[in-house]
């Protein structure tokens, strides 16, 4: 009798439950959508994650440090020097890259022509005055300008027509005549027949025909222009259209700068010789920054 007591004292003591049953699966149920909603997938450890690499550094061409090295002095024109500031280093850059002035002889031959013909920047358009530019069968608004002194409003129409061609999608097609084997006349109307094209599809070129020298314009045109948005650009072009590139020998020296000499068109010759000779002593010694041609 007592035992049976106990079981019923047992028994009683658990009755509440009895109730509850039914209720399991909702508790449980909800048991693990509280679990599920406290849960976060395990992160992987942060040495595993994959780092992001630094962004690859592409060094100048021509560095500043490397122009500063290339100072000498002239048997003639005494001392010369860069003068030349980031941006324009920058478009040096570019620019030695757009056309192919890649090997350390090349860009060496390249940089004696411009030392020479502006004293190292100073002089981004030919110095005189009309007199004397009309000795030689051009004006003030077609001196020479530009690290090369790009010459003539014939020049500057081909230039300005290259510029469309290569710089405005829509003008891709047009005609470009190269004046090392164009009359004037010729580029003269590709140029006119660009200026047409543009104007018929509602395209401002106006940076370009800039180039062009007007005596009307009531902002800069010709050298001037050139001289000061495109001096490298325009000493690439002229480089490149006159195969300078592909007249030199493979083996480095200054027969090489009179090669550059004679299709550049410019006088004294032995400077252009001396800048060669002070400038390729510095990208030659340690030169890493030569790249091949795509």
């Amino acid at each position: 009798m007592a035992e049976y007591t106990a079981v019923r004292v047992r028994e009683s003591r658990f009755a509440w439950i009895q109730p509850l049953l039914p209720l399991t699966p909702f508790f449980a149920g909800l048991v693990i959508v509280i679990l599920i909603w406290g849960w976060e997938p395990a992160q992987p450890a942060e040495e595993s994650l994959p780092r992001a690499e630094e962004p690859v550094r592409i060094e100048y061409l021509v560095t500043a440090e490397q122009l500063s090295r290339m100072s000498y002095t002239d048997s003639v024109l005494g001392e010369m020097s860069w003068l030349i500031t980031d941006s324009s280093l920058e478009e040096l850059d570019r620019v030695l890259r757009t056309y192919g002035i890649l090997s350390a002889e090349e860009r060496s031959q390249f940089l004696a022509q411009a030392m020479v013909e502006t004293a190292g920047g100073k002089w981004l358009t030919e110095l005189g005055d009309e007199d004397y530019f009309n000795r030689y069968g051009y004006t003030t608004g077609t001196r020479g300008a530009g690290y090369l002194h790009l010459t003539f409003a014939y020049g500057q129409m081909a230039f300005a027509t290259w510029m469309m061609k290569r710089s405005v999608p829509q003008l891709a097609d047009i005609t470009y005549q190269n004046p090392t084997c164009h009359g004037r006349e010729e580029i003269e109307a590709a140029y006119y027949a660009a200026l047409r094209l543009a104007a018929n599809l509602g395209l401002d070129v106006s940076a370009y025909s800039r180039i062009v020298y007007d005596s009307q314009s009531p902002v800069t045109t010709g050298a001037d222009y050139i001289g000061e948005a495109f001096p490298w650009e325009s000493a690439g072009y002229f480089w490149h259209i006159t195969g300078i590139g592909e007249a030199l020998s493979q083996e480095p020296g200054s027969h090489n700068t009179d090669t550059a000499s004679q299709l550049v068109g410019g006088s004294n010759w032995q400077s252009r010789r001396e800048a060669y000779e002070a400038i390729r002593p510095v990208l030659e010694d340690g030169d890493t920054n030569e790249v091949k041609e795509k």
